[in-house]
């Protein structure tokens, strides 16, 4: 996804408090260091310049913590233990977990990211669909690409249990793509932008949009994912001016990075955070739409992956999104921005 035309909507309901200063949440944070969950991706803006511009130590909290986890059922059981307060996955982990009897929450979508890509290695002859079949495909299993090569299958009408695939982690992926001993993989930002500059690869679907040679150009919308905020029950319950605190401050991050005037600052500020090549965070700026809103549209990708987990025997006794979300926080910041209602309680 580009800067699209829904982007000037959100900027208008959100960034009259962007970059400004919000009036204090009744009750001090509760717990003084806060410890987030995170990435080497721009879906961490918003944290980024939250921290960087000593946001949320405007709101009461002394230090900020950020750990990296090897896999995401790692960070979301560190969440659940309490080692973590803040988890921003995709948000098909989060549905596994859930419905897996970790007591996690939703609060809010950090990011709309319809940009799992295929990405094949122009060697590899694939042409159609079909040529999948022949190749080995590179995912972490468990991940928002398992949920992306499915919808594929089904659009297409492939066996998905025809495919060849490879269970690895994003830079395993890399290595063995470069190496030919996978031809494909699919997966997030930055590993396609980097498989691009390091390989002759070729990309045949970008989640929203096929290029595939029968119908390149075509939309076709395989991928349903949204970076979203996760909390667990336990720390709203014990903690929820901490977490009130912590949601208002992202929520004025995400308006202040979504506003087209803070676009070079914002990159060359997580660019450096994360020690990485502006170029490389300039051209993967356009993929993202920071958008808060809880509406229809976040809970159909919700329900899209809860679908597939439960087609893939991966869950049980489907769940539906509402009844872990909870959007006072959002409704609170700018009750504009919910037009759906999360059905969880404290």
């Amino acid at each position: 996804m580009r800067w699209f035309a829904g982007l000037g909507v959100i900027a208008a309901v959100v960034l009259a408090v962007g970059g400004q200063p919000l009036a204090a949440p009744s009750g001090a944070p509760e717990i003084k260091t806060l410890s987030m969950g995170f990435g080497v991706d721009p879906v961490f803006a918003p944290h980024i310049m939250a921290i960087e511009k000593g946001w949320f130590r405007e709101a009461g909290f002394d230090r900020v913590e950020t750990k990296t986890f090897t896999a995401g059922a790692l960070a979301g059981e560190a969440l659940a233990a309490g080692q973590i307060q803040l988890w921003t996955p995709g948000n098909l982990p989060p549905i596994s977990m859930r419905h897996n009897g970790l007591p996690i929450v939703i609060l809010g979508t950090n990011t709309l990211a319809y940009i799992d890509r295929l990405v094949v290695r122009a060697d590899a002859n694939v042409q159609r669909p079909a040529d999948l079949y022949n190749i080995r495909i590179g995912l972490l299993e468990g991940s928002v690409a398992s949920a992306v090569l499915d919808r594929i299958a089904e659009y297409y009408r492939l066996d998905v249990r025809r495919f060849q695939v490879v269970n690895l982690p994003p830079p395993e992926q890399l290595t063995s793509l470069i190496n030919n001993n996978i031809q494909a993989f699919i997966v997030w930002n930055p590993w396609p932008y980097l498989a691009q500059q390091r390989a002759n690869v070729k990309i045949l679907h970008t989640g929203t949009v096929s290029h595939f040679a029968d119908d390149a150009g075509r939309k076709v919308q395989t991928s349903h994912t949204r970076s979203i905020f996760v909390t667990s029950e336990d720390f709203i319950r014990r903690a929820p001016h901490a977490a009130r605190a912590m949601m208002r401050v992202l929520l004025r991050a995400q308006a202040y990075v979504s506003d087209p005037k803070n676009r070079d600052e914002v990159v060359t500020t997580i660019s450096r955070f994360l020690q990485q090549p502006v170029e490389q965070n300039r051209a993967l700026w356009g993929d993202y739409s920071f958008d808060p809103r809880f509406d229809k549209k976040y809970w159909e990708d919700m329900k899209v992956y809860t679908d597939f987990l439960a087609k893939t025997g991966r869950i049980r006794n489907p769940v539906d999104p509402l009844e872990y979300t909870y959007t006072a926080y959002v409704e609170e910041f700018n009750p504009a921005l919910v037009t759906l209602k999360g059905r969880w309680k404290p």
